[in-house]
């Protein structure tokens, strides 16, 4: 721990999340609004905006003229027009009173310009409020806004980071546990069940995850509970992995041969002798299971086949605001939260990593 404290930026990143995961926790304190009620739109009607109406006057003219004296292509005002034709059959100079007038040599014909010497006249007209729609902008009391359903932002990336971070936290306990029992079953025995387990792990983890998860909330409905089951059922291989390669290197350790001279049993052996030396893997993957539990769970919220509707989730927003690409609020808000939260993570997990690190305390001898 002094060594994970020693490094500065990891021990604040885990304050800070600790510090985010308890303001979550107390979503409904720190938030004003339920995340599924809908706002009134009767209180955003002094947030309207009035939109402003410019109309600018076309004073600018151009036209040809040939060398017989015929005026053609004209376009610009009509009140020019005759005074401009006029002009065109005398054979010039076009002096045409308030404008500026500008001629280019053609073959066989005359290009002319005309400019205004004053700036052309600008009207302005005051639009009526377009009525309050969904989603709408941040204001006062909404700071994040309002999404397309009328629900507030801010208690909805509140109340979705709880979830992912609960969701995050019993996945990766889930993993960690089960990725821990196959690890050591087939690092501390070896043979034919470690021979047996590597072969369906290497089965198993050849199944689309993605696709059982459609299948089984198309089937089941869409929960927190199913979709838990359906990631803990994947995400243990990893874990098991680094947990096989401690055992196989632990078991050849001669505390491991004096506690089997001593007659213990094998359960004994593993969880009071071996597993405490082998937890380093295990604690700098924690934060990294963490993460990816959580980018998980916005990525299939982003694709619809994370949690049920109306529930809360940054992903959701995310997936709302292509549909809107106007509402920026949909998508910088939410992905800001889980930028943040990610970050810290990849913080901590850094931290833990080289604290537990033994090469860097290691002598040349």
């Amino acid at each position: 721990m002094r060594g994970f404290r020693r490094m500065r930026r990891a021990w604040w990143s885990l304050l800070a999340l600790l510090a985010i995961f308890v303001f979550c926790l107390c979503a409904e304190w720190v938030c004003p609004c339920d995340p599924k009620a809908v706002v009134d739109p009767a209180t955003l009607e002094r947030y309207r905006e009035s939109a402003v109406e410019r109309t600018y006057d076309i004073r600018t003219a151009r036209f040809s003229v040939g060398d017989s004296g015929e005026m053609f292509d004209f376009e610009g005002p009509e009140d020019v027009r005759e005074r401009c034709r006029e002009a065109a059959a005398g054979g010039g100079p076009f002096q045409i009173p308030g404008y500026r007038a500008s001629v280019t040599e053609r073959h066989g014909y005359r290009r002319v310009f005309l400019e205004p010497e004053k700036p052309a006249a600008v009207r302005e007209t005051v639009l009526e409020p377009e009525p309050v729609s969904f989603p709408f902008r941040p204001v006062p009391g909404h700071p994040f806004g309002i999404d397309a359903s009328g629900r507030d932002v801010y208690a909805r990336v509140v109340h979705g980071m709880r979830i992912a971070l609960l969701f995050g936290l019993a996945l990766a306990l889930s993993g960690m546990f089960f990725g821990l029992v196959a690890g050591a079953i087939e690092g501390y025995f070896g043979g034919a069940a470690d021979l047996l387990m590597q072969r369906f792990t290497e089965i198993w983890a050849t199944v689309p995850f993605l696709y059982v998860t459609i299948f089984i909330g198309s089937t089941m409905g869409r929960s927190f509970a199913v979709l838990l089951v359906c990631y803990a059922a994947f995400n243990w291989i990893t874990v098991s992995s680094y947990v096989r390669a401690e055992f196989l290197r632990l078991r050849k350790c001669t505390f491991v041969d004096a506690a089997k001279v001593q007659g213990l049993s094998a359960a004994r052996i593993v969880f009071v002798h071996v597993l405490p030396n082998a937890l380093t893997p295990l604690i700098t993957l924690f934060p990294f299971l963490l993460m990816g539990a959580i980018g998980s769970l916005a990525a299939l919220d982003f694709l619809g086949f994370g949690l049920p509707p109306m529930t809360p989730s940054c992903g959701e927003l995310m997936q709302e605001a292509q549909r809107f690409r106007f509402a920026w609020w949909l998508v910088a808000f939410p992905a800001a939260a889980l930028f943040t939260v990610m970050l810290l993570t990849v913080f901590v997990g850094e931290g833990l990593r080289d604290a537990f690190d033994p090469r860097q305390r290691s002598r040349l001898e």
